[in-house]
């Protein structure tokens, strides 16, 4: 899986490189939570001292992609001891210079659920089970497979989802928690690369509890 997640990030980032400035207005905070953490009310503070000091400290992560400010601070822990893993399972992020996590992020790993008991690693079928058909719905080729970004803006939740095995079925591989108002300009910013020829809208193949 983690052979995986690396050309997965590798992809998103790049895309990442084209985020905007967040407009500083009043902000949602999520009614969605991710192992009970959420942006504008967890701090950086509660999770050092719950998860000790960050593995990984950086710059400039997925924020801009997610609506935020494409200039941030990025803070990764690792869940699990494992030599080979590079992209940390719990990452957070907030803008530069701010204390206020603005965007927080499991990736590749199971041990954080959203609200309706999500976690990686669960099926396509359960997060529609689960929340329904999403707003919104970003297709995008990537490293030979599909990866489908799935937006449920008013709740402040998006999941990542790819094939994880030999067969074409998908599941969770990512999951994100922001503001609604910074969910709302991460699908402008998907519709301008549909424009621009890069992935696809599939949400009409969302309808109901049922995808195709």
């Amino acid at each position: 899986m983690r052979v995986l997640l690396l050309p997965v990030l590798t992809a998103v980032l790049l895309l990442g490189l084209v985020g905007v400035r967040a407009d500083e207005k009043k902000l949602t905070t999520p009614v969605e939570s991710l192992g009970g953490m959420r942006p504008g009310v967890t701090t950086l503070d509660k999770l050092s001292t719950k998860y000790g000091k960050p593995t990984v400290v950086t710059r400039n992560g997925l924020l801009g992609l997610y609506g935020g400010d494409k200039e941030s601070e990025v803070y990764g822990w690792f869940m699990n001891a494992n030599p080979n893993y590079t992209v940390p399972d719990l990452a957070v992020e907030t803008a530069q210079g701010s204390d206020r996590i603005d965007l927080i992020m499991s990736i590749g790993y199971d041990g954080f659920k959203t609200e309706k008991g999500i976690a990686c690693f669960a099926t396509e079928d359960d997060v529609i089970k689960a929340y329904g058909k999403p707003d919104f719905v970003f297709a995008v080729p990537m490293n030979g497979f599909i990866l489908r970004e799935l937006y449920y803006i008013k709740l402040g939740v998006s999941f990542d989802l790819a094939p994880t095995g030999p067969t074409p079925d998908r599941s969770v591989v990512a999951i994100y928690v922001t503001y609604p108002e910074y969910l709302t300009r991460a699908v402008e910013i998907r519709k301008d690369y549909i424009k621009n020829g890069v992935g696809k809208d599939m949400t009409d193949a969302y309808a109901g509890d049922q995808a195709t």
